[in-house]
């Protein structure tokens, strides 16, 4: 096999490649022969990584991870169609069928609980509990202008067209795509199985900030507590309905009627937490940030009386100089008219300091 050998600028070009990406075999030897068919196992690639070993250097090799995807066992489809009902969601069906792995934080991104509700969506079409109808599937948020837009323009009663944009919301837009790419805001939707519930949080989080460019990090998690709260206090309607229904179902029978009624203040209570809490942060967030926008505004009001200054004083340059202009053209004129001769002067009957 023909051995190809490294030219001295090609040795010297590696080297700073090297550097900046990383020791990265197959992207150095791509871009030091501009040839993306080029790889670590080329010939020209192999003289590369001998030169490398020669120097020294411990080059990296990228390698693909394989991709396993689940599939659910006869057993395991055995027993879902056993205990899933519209009562049940999948998340509790995943919890009855893999109680270990159900245990750990982000089983609802695993392969297996992906593949059971997969598996339940195809096979149980009609007996879709409303309560689980998002679980596993992973909140996807805008990375383009075009979907901020449509989502705003959803939520938030606004008829925005990318092309028809000024400045100020065009910025505003870009600077909620990067408020909805936010670790935390992605986490917290993400653990809504409910749709209803994602699109609530997402909605009331969008309208609460998309004309605000100018948010901390604090305030954004303020935010996303105030969006949590929206949600919860959906819930907790939710609830109070059903725990009325079962009221009125359990007349006559008294012991139940009491603890639905403890049930019923309970819910009452956590529903005026809730109120109070937002209402809290929200005059906390509306507060804060009025403040630091009458202090920009200062600022620049004070920047503005400085350029004004500064332009009252270059006008005011401008007039004497205009002044020592004029002054040194009727000099000059006046000098002229002293070469003339005495007895046109005398006849003109003016002299240097009368033309001054």
């Amino acid at each position: 096999m023909k051995e190809y050998i490294l030219k001295p600028e090609e040795k010297e070009r590696s080297l700073q490649l090297f550097e900046e990406l990383d020791g990265d075999l197959s992207g150095v030897t791509k871009k030091l022969f501009n040839d993306e068919n080029e790889k670590g196992s080329t010939v020209r690639g192999r003289a590369l990584r001998k030169y490398w070993i020669e120097e020294g250097l411990s080059y990296k090799i990228k390698v693909k991870k394989r991709v396993v995807k689940h599939f659910l066992t006869d057993e395991e489809k055995s027993f879902v169609k056993q205990h899933y009902c519209p009562e049940v969601t999948k998340l509790e069906v995943g919890q009855l069928l893999w109680p270990k792995d159900s245990k750990s934080k982000g089983f609802p991104e695993t392969d297996k609980f992906i593949a059971l509700c997969e598996y339940i969506t195809k096979e149980f079409p009609a007996a879709i509990n409303m309560r689980d109808d998002a679980a596993g599937e992973k909140y996807t948020p805008p990375r383009i202008l075009s979907t901020a837009i449509k989502r705003l323009n959803k939520v938030a009663s606004t008829e925005f067209e990318s092309e028809k944009m000024n400045l100020r919301d065009r910025k505003c837009i870009e600077k909620l795509i990067t408020y909805l790419n936010a670790p935390r805001f992605v986490q917290v939707i993400g653990s809504y199985v409910t749709r209803q519930s994602r699109e609530l949080f997402e909605s009331e989080y969008i309208r609460s900030t998309w004309d605000k460019p100018d948010l901390t990090s604090d305030e954004l998690n303020l935010y996303v507590n105030v969006c949590m709260d929206y949600v919860n206090i959906k819930e907790i309607e939710q609830q109070k309905q059903k725990l009325n229904l079962m009221f009125d179902d359990t007349e006559g029978q008294n012991d139940l009627t009491m603890r639905l009624t403890e049930m019923l203040k309970t819910k009452a209570e956590e529903y005026n937490q809730c109120i109070n809490r937002i209402d809290k942060m929200l005059a906390k967030l509306n507060g804060e940030r009025a403040k630091r926008v009458a202090n920009q505004q200062q600022r620049n009001a004070s920047v503005i009386s400085l350029v004004q200054l500064f332009q009252d004083e270059e006008e005011r340059k401008l007039m004497i100089k205009m002044a020592d202009m004029q002054k040194q053209a009727v000099r000059k004129e006046a000098d002229e008219v002293e070469k003339m001769s005495d007895w046109k002067a005398r006849v003109l009957g003016v002299s240097k300091e009368d033309a001054i």
